[in-house]
């Protein structure tokens, strides 16, 4: 008799709550960096407290960067895929997180003319650290398969009484 198998679950397990672990310290770090910033300063020595808080919210905001690093060179050594939608709130270049109105400004953009086209609004994300930006499609239907498209062209064409020769329409 053969043992029946057992499900293992998700494998590197450990990889992946590491990597876990990185990222929602780089999300607090991140937090604690823009509470920094936003802080008034009530005290006598503005220029001080002020430079003490600067140099504070670099030191913050390094530090968050580096646990993103660290979590992304996790993932490529153990070559385990992170989700579209963490790589979305990742810098490419700089390795930042990604948080709207602190570290990033978002806008949407239609480059056809004069926008008349909707299916061709773009999402642009702009990162406030190194100002690159990304972009990505928004609301756009996916297109069918080459081979979808040119059975389903097939379909038509037969229905409608065969393929017309050059310089015909099919009607």
């Amino acid at each position: 008799m053969a043992k029946t198998k057992v499900d293992a679950g998700v494998q590197n397990r450990i990889i992946y709550s590491r990597a876990s672990y990185l990222y929602q310290a780089a999300n607090y770090l991140t937090s604690c960096a823009n509470a920094i910033r936003d802080a008034p300063c009530t005290s006598d020595a503005k220029q001080s407290a002020s430079a003490n808080m600067d140099k504070q919210y670099k030191a913050i905001t390094n530090m968050s960067r580096q646990a993103i690093t660290d979590m992304r060179a996790i993932s490529l050594k153990a070559q385990i895929r992170q989700s579209s939608a963490l790589k979305r709130t990742i810098c490419k270049f700089c390795d930042s997180l990604l948080v709207e109105g602190q570290t990033s400004h978002s806008f949407i953009q239609n480059p056809s003319k004069g926008g008349r086209k909707p299916w061709a609004d773009v999402l642009v994300i702009e990162c406030k650290t190194c100002g690159n930006s990304k972009r990505y499609l928004v609301d756009a239907p996916r297109q069918m398969r080459k081979a979808l498209r040119l059975r389903k062209h097939e379909v038509l064409t037969d229905e409608q009484g065969g393929v017309a020769q050059e310089g015909e329409e099919v009607t």
